[in-house]
């Protein structure tokens, strides 16, 4: 049998919060290393003297020891309790001893993303036509529903396409709602999570390493392992996308004695030469589907598909790899003019608002 397979990370479908918005990752990594690490000291269920004085001073950063916090990127939000108070003419005091005394969180503002660039997501979608094919940056499942129904499944069905009968996301680790998810043309018969797999006590996954068993035609199963590795903006060195390789190399070799047809599919962060993904492209038996001879195209999968923006893989199990007869990639949802032509609302004074996503669409069409 004969099936398209795709990765394509979306840069949410619908929101994104604003501070990844930014012209850059790194315009907006403060904030985020902030909101991380106020929300870890909020967690914590005694708060020492140390962790008051940091959670006012990051509080106090940001705005929100104010009566009517406004700041543009974060929110603090009060269900239950008192965290902090304030008197006139005294410093703000942080009065809740730990995690029990309230119910609270700081959260990240988003904005709607344009639907010129939802349409355009969906265009890149239908243009590809995949069978099974794995979405990065999703929200949450409703999120997936409303946008298959929504928008992309009219899309298809105008082009002769067929729609996605089956889809499904598990909220993974990352406290920004930002997951790793899949939309299949054939029945997911069966997942498993790995959100709290650890290595020295540290939670192993920045979102999660699912498994779906997928059913093709004539009793065929595939494995498919979406995976969202840490960018590099929070692990610049790549210590934890290390981790993460060594582990999903693990999930690999343990499947693989019983399964043929598996698949590792998503962004990884890391272009092949970067070295912190080598457990899994050196270490294991893995094709990367643009290693291929049935791949002549640019090597990137981000932005200007530069050698060093190769972000997003198919690692192919040897019975896949040995199927594929053709790999490519969907580019034209990206402004690049000197490179290709994208779509016809896409160009010079559009292009912030209507691009689809900084990442483009990996496919390749396997025979079995």
């Amino acid at each position: 049998m004969h099936f398209r397979l795709a990765t394509f990370n979306v840069e949410n479908l619908f929101e994104r919060p604003k501070v990844m918005n930014l012209s850059s990752w790194s315009a907006g990594q403060e904030t985020l290393n902030d909101y991380n690490a106020l929300n870890s000291l909020l967690n914590n269920e005694t708060y020492s003297e140390e962790d008051k004085k940091r959670m006012l001073v990051l509080l106090e950063k940001h705005g929100l020891l104010s009566t009517r916090p406004n700041d543009t990127y974060l929110d603090l939000v009060k269900i239950r309790g008192q965290l902090f108070k304030l008197k006139r003419g005294q410093p703000p005091e942080i009065v809740a001893k730990g995690r029990s005394d309230w119910v609270g969180w700081v959260e990240l503002k988003k904005d709607a993303i344009n639907d010129e660039a939802i349409k355009n997501t969906a265009r890149v979608i239908c243009e590809v036509n995949p069978d099974i094919i794995v979405l990065v940056e999703v929200e949450d499942r409703w999120a997936l529903q409303h946008f298959h129904d929504q928008v992309l499944a009219p899309m298809m069905e105008s082009s002769g396409h067929e729609k996605y009968a089956f889809n499904m996301v598990i909220d993974g680790n990352d406290s920004r709602g930002i997951d790793v998810g899949i939309l299949s043309r054939y029945p997911i018969a069966s997942m498993r999570s790995h959100i709290t797999d650890k290595a020295n006590d540290r939670t192993i996954f920045s979102r999660d390493c699912p498994e779906y068993s997928i059913k093709l035609q004539d009793g065929i199963e595939i494995l498919v392992l979406p995976n969202h590795f840490a960018s590099k903006g929070s692990d610049l060195k790549g210590k934890r996308r290390l981790i993460q390789s060594a582990r999903v190399k693990e999930i690999y070799g343990d499947l693989k004695e019983s399964h043929a047809n598996i698949v590792v599919a998503g962004d990884l962060n890391d272009y092949p030469g970067g070295g912190s993904l080598d457990e899994l492209l050196k270490g294991t038996d893995l094709k990367d589907a643009m290693s291929l001879p049935a791949y002549q195209g640019l090597p990137g999968t981000y932005e200007h598909a530069n050698e060093n923006q190769k972000l997003d893989y198919l690692l192919l199990s040897p019975a896949l790899s040995s199927g594929v007869a053709d790999v490519n990639v969907e580019r034209r949802g990206f402004y690049a003019p000197k490179k290709w032509k994208s779509f016809d609302n896409i160009n010079k004074e559009t292009k912030d608002r209507n691009q689809a996503s900084d990442h483009h669409c990996l496919w390749a069409d396997i025979e079995l």
